[in-house]
């Protein structure tokens, strides 16, 4: 990890922690899509996790972060991937 990305992640962290905590700690499996080989059940994660990110108040910091950090799996912020 490189220093800037350690920063990103530490901030990021502490936002978490500051926060009492964010949705996607609770079932972490289903922001990760892509570990799902049936696709309807993959179709279900990506809607529930979608779901959870629109209430999120981390979610600006989120998104920063995956960007910044070049996250080429999972959702963050309520995207893909391919949406980022």
């Amino acid at each position: 990890m490189t220093n800037h990305r350690q920063t990103s992640y530490q901030a990021f962290s502490e936002a978490i922690v500051a926060a009492g905590g964010v949705p996607c700690q609770d079932i972490p499996e289903i922001f990760f899509p892509e570990d799902f080989p049936d696709p309807g059940t993959r179709k279900l994660a990506i809607k529930t996790a979608k779901r959870l990110c629109g209430i999120c108040p981390l979610k600006t910091q989120c998104l920063n972060y995956a960007i910044e950090s070049g996250e080429s799996y999972g959702i963050w912020a309520g995207t893909l991937p391919s949406e980022r």
